[in-house]
């Protein structure tokens, strides 16, 4: 695909409805944010053409490159991620396209590099604004022409390979500062995927952290581990500059460290800051989600007097799920769908869904 349709594909899209666009493979959320995701993976992946993702440390860069690769007609075939920035400037050349017998000191053997090993699949270069300026020029050659050549040798070979980058880094800035090749960066930003940070993701956060903890639970022999209210409000007060990658070690950290299977906010060990996080996010996109159990259980407008009494004690030993329940419960004669919806902080068709999981009735006099 010509890298002048970039422009159109770059476009600002609107995020599709969920039952017509679920999550990818492997990958978890139903915000608009990642619905955008969806779209464009499934949009890029079938066709041949370069992806560049960008987004923050941790976000799951290579989780969406995987999830291009498994709906590509390559999914059978290797799936080779390299970090560049883990890789010595030294070695990078060598690692990528291989070497000739006594190429350079060191050099005992003939020996494939990574791209080698990819061929007829997919390979994912990692922070690929950490490659040096040899190798972008070589990888420049092989974007253009499908050709490589070891370090040492004088005969080039052809390979089929689809290449997906990503980076966390502003590649224009860079190239402005002469950092990285401007033709390499046209080149590799042919169908670009902004990728959201976890704060970005609204009521995706507490999914994420609910699967990982049953991960967590499975692999620590810890049946019935959960979150205590005061964890819950921890995490969504948490700006999470590690994003699912941090969330992932506290998580972890905190089914191996805790006594028992009720997970506080002390276990989570969070170095929680309000007042940055409000801030946080008054300057990013609005966060329908729950901010705070306490908040989400204060009665609404349309409640009458006697439901009051009715309503979960934030301090309640329950699970999310459990809370869940006997919010919409409580509030389903007074609320409409829309209305539970949008103070849960998730979409009509989650709701649904949550629904049909708990076997919760819906009711029919007060659905729109």
């Amino acid at each position: 695909m010509p890298s002048n349709i970039t422009a159109n594909l770059d476009a600002v899209e609107p995020a599709k409805n969920t039952e017509d666009n679920p999550p990818i493979a492997g990958m978890i959320g139903t915000s608009p944010a990642m619905q955008i995701v969806y779209s464009r993976v499934r949009k890029a992946a079938p066709t041949r053409s370069t992806i560049l993702i960008h987004g923050e440390t941790g976000s799951g860069k290579e989780l969406v490159a995987r999830g291009i690769h498994e709906a590509s007609d390559r999914s059978k075939q290797p799936f080779i991620a390299v970090n560049c920035a883990a890789i010595p400037e030294t070695l990078i050349e060598a690692e990528l396209f291989g070497h000739e017998k006594g190429a350079f000191t060191g050099a005992a053997s003939k020996r494939s590099g990574l791209i080698e090993a990819a061929e007829g699949g997919t390979l994912f270069l990692d922070e690929i604004g950490e490659l040096p300026c040899e190798a972008q020029a070589r990888l420049l050659r092989f974007i253009q022409e499908s050709e490589i050549r070891r370090i040492g040798s004088n005969e080039s070979q052809r390979v089929n390979v689809r290449l997906v980058a990503a980076t966390h880094r502003n590649l224009k800035q860079l190239v402005n500062k002469g950092d990285f090749r401007a033709d390499l960066y046209y080149r590799i930003n042919v169908v670009k995927i902004e990728l959201p940070s976890l704060r970005q993701r609204g009521s995706d956060l507490l999914d994420i952290a609910e699967y990982l903890l049953n991960k967590a639970a499975i692999r620590h022999d810890k049946s019935g581990l959960h979150l205590m209210p005061e964890a819950i409000q921890a995490i969504n007060g948490y700006s999470w500059p590690g994003n699912v990658r941090e969330l992932e070690n506290i998580i972890e950290r905190a089914a191996i460290m805790s006594d028992g299977l009720a997970i506080n906010q002390a276990d989570l060990e969070i170095d929680l800051d309000v007042s940055n996080f409000n801030d946080a996010v008054n300057a990013t996109s609005p966060r329908p989600l729950i901010g705070s159990y306490a908040d989400l259980y204060q009665p609404s407008q349309h409640h009458h007097s006697s439901n009051r009494d009715s309503m979960p004690d934030p301090n309640e030993d329950l699970s999310l799920e459990d809370y869940f329940q006997r919010f919409v419960m409580d509030n389903q004669e007074s609320m409409n769908e829309t209305e539970l919806a949008k103070k849960l902080g998730i979409s009509r068709k989650c709701l649904w869904e949550r629904r049909q999981r708990f076997a919760i009735p819906r009711n029919k006099a007060n659905s729109k």
